[in-house]
């Protein structure tokens, strides 16, 4: 009979009822980033006739890296459309997201999933979980004589291919959001002191004052400069006491129209 394999997503709420004695469970092969997970069930052949679809068997968990795996097999479906059959699948019980290569295999019967993404727990308590509801049809487990005096052995391997560390992305995005912060308050202290910095350019840059009437010399200002290029305005040179520069004592030579210019250029 031909069989066609199917992946199923689930999300569940996440409960699971050991007893003591169903299963013998156990590892081999385990590396830093993979491992698998044997689970021996006992009287299997009885639980296939006498369960309820939807009735599981969850294997202990175990982890590969800092990643949490739980094996659930269901002896007779999860639901009416797959009863009759042996649905086996693996839930991620981590609080973050993993990346994983799969295979579950009964015996010689075997579906494998590449670099599948299966989400963590949520706030909820439901979990995401893959596999197959439609693993083993009881009549081909029968005739494939799989049972072992009535066990079944069922495996997961897992490789991990990338995992999401909660703690450590919490870490980093707290990082971020500090510098981000960081760079927010420096931009604004920048910017208001540029601000500061243009407006007093344009608002009052610095003019020459007259040492007679300690007036700022503005347009339309006229100056008069001695000798020495010291400066005056125009109405205290026209004062008749004012006869030298008050400064240095030299004569005036007279109008000083290149101050005058850039001074124009400045506040006009």
């Amino acid at each position: 009979q031909a069989y066609n394999c199917l992946i199923h997503f689930y999300k569940r709420t996440f409960y699971a009822l050991k007893m003591s004695g169903m299963t013998e469970e156990w590892e081999e092969g385990t590396t830093e980033n993979s491992t698998k997970y044997f689970v021996k069930i006992k009287n299997f052949g009885k639980k296939m006739k006498t369960w309820a679809n939807g009735r599981k068997i969850c294997s202990e968990p175990f982890f590969v890296r800092s990643s949490k795996f739980e094996l659930i097999i269901c002896p007779n479906g999860v639901d009416d459309d797959s009863e009759n059959y042996v649905s086996v699948y693996i839930q991620n019980l981590s609080d973050f997201e993993v990346k994983i290569n799969l295979e579950i295999a009964i015996e010689s019967k075997n579906v494998s999933w590449k670099n599948i993404q299966i989400e963590g727990l949520s706030d909820d308590g439901t979990c995401e979980q893959i596999g197959d509801e439609k693993f083993y049809l009881h009549d081909d487990l029968i005739n494939d004589r799989v049972l072992d005096q009535g066990t079944l052995t069922v495996s997961a391997e897992i490789s991990l291919a990338w995992e999401e560390l909660a703690s450590d992305v919490k870490e980093l995005k707290q990082e971020v959001v500090n510098l981000k912060n960081m760079m927010q308050t420096m931009d604004t202290f920048l910017t208001s002191k540029f601000t500061a910095l243009e407006s007093s350019m344009k608002s009052s840059p610095p003019c020459p004052e007259c040492p007679i009437c300690f007036e700022e010399m503005k347009p339309p200002t006229r100056i008069v400069q001695c000798r020495s290029g010291h400066l005056i305005c125009q109405q205290c040179r026209d004062v008749k006491e004012v006869i030298s520069c008050p400064t240095c004592k030299e004569e005036f030579t007279g109008r000083a129209f290149g101050m005058e210019k850039h001074l124009r250029a400045l506040f006009c």
